[in-house]
């Protein structure tokens, strides 16, 4: 879908208007009162507003009035708040996105919370530098970041950091109690972006009732600081016994250094990558690095390798020599090949090692169809490998004890860090120092990490031409949960591998990645059809496997046919690798978003300020035979109408003609990310509904019935204008987004709540901005809502 706007629309109006015009499908929207409200946070700007007052859709139907959004009155009760801040540093150009070291709590919160229940009546979050006492700041000294805490709040000091100097592009913000527990994922999870973050109630917990940790991550990114973020009164986010706060934040530093972390001139531009350049928004008031663009330190490559199996049959198997033979010779050495028609055989390729010559193997080629299995499904077989490169490794076992031969420069340490593509992997490693002792380790993200218990046997250590070799055995399986379990199995094993120029392990003289491919060296293993992996390198530094986005077909989603939201039929350019031109994937933590040649213009200077979140809260009274429970517990659910991709392009027909693109999903209520979800339930009523999406591009998201034909929530995008103060100051920056939620209850102003079932169908719009290509882009729909079986 696109419309294109010529003639006299595009000699007398610029996008905005004609975004404007667009909009008028959408009826006014509730402002809060211009007037300073006491303790709310982020005053001034673009004011805090709701998507659905009265009126704003045909069929409206609610309590007359005006809805109150201060924080601190519009729910029954007594309101009472606190602050909590995670540090940010960054240089130029820089990604941070990690998970800061948790953050204490006020005690007297802790201590007057201790077995009852808080209640989360709403919060705001901003960005500022901080001048004042950092009471039991978690920072470590020259270590990773954390933050603090204070009750109510600590505001002397804090000055607001302008978002054209530095941009949060998403956030996970947990709170979490004393029966929580922080734990690291083995894969990311998205909720929706992703995050290998998990929290979860610890084992033997003090009670069961209540929740023990809660999220916060509606209207992350640009929109942040003033899209409302309150709940409607009855309602709140609980947790039993809080005691710490996490946060997750993704910021990108796009601070001219000529000017202050908070100054305010407007966006300045700084130098920008290439890639940058010609393909994204040209607006003068926002710097192209919050995109994400792929700078020409991102590497992209692919590997094709074949999988060796010892037991069952190949899903893909090999269809004839020819092919059998390469596969295998870029596996090992051949010294024949043969077809053969053998029903007793495995059908297809197969390997057989050499008696004789180390890692050589005859190649046979079944042509006749068979049921035989590859191998035993029960006996292990033996494995060898070798990598060359750094340090020489080379790993043989027989299924119970592995023998290790590791080779470097003697006098300096050298390392290999097995199952591991980069150190923020914590690997487990083998240290071997300048003098040949052995110690085993799991590393930290650019640090030496923990010494682990010895599980290694040394066998023996010598010196030829410099170059130590060291052999040693261990076995297989992992002596603790934080040592490395050999594979049993054929197959590649990722690698690191560094060198030091210091006997002592310090920080690295050289490194870099590698596979480890072990192969069966007593029995015949089936070679399968090979398959193609890709990567993306940083810097030659840090390698990740792309997985492709799963770029799903309509009706789900438009990324496989209608990719680009112009109705061309083509799929997003976020779909395949070598199409891919910026987003997450090319920014992660610690990633210049600028080119390598430009690195001596990035000045030594680094920004620090803290991601600060207001909580407002309440003390929650539990239900008697007389009186209901104070509040009801919020759930939340997320869903996203580009589907699987998360990031995706938008592109035009006509790039720089004035144009709106459309994006759109169809699902049902069952398939909205719903979280918590009890083992039965009929209905589920949203009460806050927000969508998610990027300055500049983004106009309106709609969420309709498909069922009934309503449009259950219409937001159109708000932006800094001139009426709310100068277009360079906080909170009314230009082309900078607002994102006002729809909010649903039985208040004055508010909407009566709608009930949808697991097989309603849902109809998700997205319209957007696609003059101009953007890189990174979102279109994600999220909330709070109640389950009808919920206990509380």
């Amino acid at each position: 879908y696109q419309r294109r706007v010529r003639g006299a629309v595009q000699q007398t109006m610029g996008f905005r208007q004609l975004a404007g015009i667009v909009a008028l499908m959408m009826v006014g929207a509730a402002l809060c009162a211009p007037t300073p409200e006491p303790h709310v946070m982020n005053q001034g700007g673009v004011p805090y507003q709701i998507s659905n007052p009265p009126g704003s859709t045909p069929h409206w139907v609610g309590t007359a009035g005006d809805y109150n959004i201060n924080f601190n009155t519009n729910v029954a009760g007594n309101v009472e708040h606190f602050d909590v801040y995670g540090e940010v540093q960054t240089k130029y150009s820089q990604v941070y996105w990690t998970r800061n070291t948790p953050i204490n709590l006020p005690p007297q919160l802790v201590e007057r919370f201790k077995g009852k229940v808080m209640v989360i009546t709403g919060y705001e979050v901003d960005q500022v530098t901080h001048t004042g006492p950092q009471p039991g700041s978690t920072t470590q000294p020259g270590g990773a970041l954390g933050g603090f805490s204070c009750y109510p709040d600590c505001s002397d000091g804090d000055q607001s950091v302008p978002i054209y100097n530095a941009y949060n592009h998403h956030y996970f913000g947990w709170l979490t109690g004393e029966d929580a527990e922080l734990y690291e994922r083995e894969t990311p999870v998205h909720l929706p972006n992703p995050t290998l973050t998990g929290v979860r109630t610890r084992t033997n917990p003090s009670q069961t009732e209540y929740p023990t940790n809660i999220v916060f991550k509606e209207n992350p990114g640009g929109e942040f600081r003033k899209s409302y973020h309150g709940y409607p009164s009855g309602y709140g986010q609980l947790l039993h016994s809080p005691t710490q706060w996490v946060v997750e934040p993704m910021q990108i530093d796009t601070h001219n250094r000529n000017y202050t972390i908070n100054d305010t001139p407007g966006f300045i531009p700084d130098f920008l990558p290439r890639q940058s350049q010609n393909i994204m928004t040209e607006k003068d008031s926002l710097s192209p690095l919050i995109e994400c663009p792929c700078s020409d330190r991102i590497w992209k490559h692919s590997t094709t390798t074949s999988s060796i199996l010892t037991n069952s049959t190949c899903p893909l198997p090999i269809s004839n020599l020819a092919d059998c033979t390469a596969a295998v010779t870029k596996l090992a050495t051949v010294l024949s090949s043969t077809q053969v028609s053998n029903s007793s055989l495995p059908a297809g390729c197969l390997m057989v090692p050499s008696s004789t010559a180390p890692r050589s193997y005859a190649v046979v080629f079944n042509a006749v169809t068979s049921e035989a299995s590859c191998g035993s499904a029960t006996e292990k077989p033996d494995l060898a490998g070798s990598q060359i490169g750094l340090v020489n490794l080379t790993v043989s076992h027989d299924g119970t004890t592995a023998r290790i031969t590791m080779s470097g420069p003697d006098g300096a340490w050298y390392g290999v860090g097995f199952n591991a593509e980069t150190m923020a992997d914590a690997p487990y490693a083998i240290i071997v120092d300048g003098k040949g002792a052995i110690t085993e380790r799991k590393l930290g993200e650019h640090a030496p990490g923990s010494i682990l218990a010895s599980s290694v046997t040394e066998v023996s250590s010598t010196v030829v031409g410099g170059i130590r070799t060291t052999v040693m055995t261990r076995p297989v399986g992992p002596a603790t949960k934080d040592h490395y379990g050999f594979p049993t199995t054929p197959g590649d094993v990722n690698l690191i591998t560094a060198v030091g120029n210091t006997p002592e392990l310090a920080y690295h003289k050289s490194r870099t990645g590698g596979t480890l491919t072990l192969l069966p060296t007593t029995a015949s293993a089936c070679v399968c059809a090979p398959v193609v992996q890709e990567y993306m390198s940083y810097m030659n530094q840090s390698t990740t496997h792309w997985s492709n986005y799963d770029c799903l077909d309509e009706p789900r989603s438009d990324m496989l046919r209608h990719g680009d939201g112009t109705g061309r039929n083509l799929s997003n350019s976020a779909c395949a690798m070598n199409s891919y031109h910026g987003g997450l994937k090319c920014c992660q933590h610690t990633f210049f978003l600028t080119d390598q040649d430009q690195d001596p213009l990035i000045r030594n200077e680094t920004d620090t300020y803290f991601l600060k979140w207001r909580y407002y809260f309440q003390e929650y009274t539990p239900a008697t035979a007389g009186s209901p429970a104070s509040h009801r517990h919020l759930h939340h659910w997320v869903f996203l109408i580009d589907a699987n991709v998360n990031d995706y392009e938008e592109d035009s027909a006509d790039y720089g003609e004035a144009s709106i693109g459309r994006i759109s999903a169809h699902l049902t209520g069952k398939d909205i990310g719903l979280e918590d979800t009890p083992a039965s339930w009929r209905t589920i009523t949203p009460l806050v509904m927000t969508p998610h999406c990027h300055a500049p591009s983004c106009i309106r998201e709609e969420f309709w019935n498909a069922d009934t034909g309503e449009i259950i929530c219409n937001v159109t995008a708000r932006y800094g204008e001139g009426r709310y103060g100068g277009l360079n100051e906080v909170f009314n920056e230009a082309d900078y987004v607002a994102i006002p939620p729809c909010i649903f209850g039985d208040q004055p102003g508010l909407q009566t709540p709608f009930i949808l079932g697991a097989n309603t169908n849902i109809t998700a719009h997205k319209y957007f901005n696609n003059t101009y290509r953007h890189l990174g882009q979102m279109a994600q729909w999220t909330g709070l809502m109640v389950y009808d079986t919920d206990p509380y």
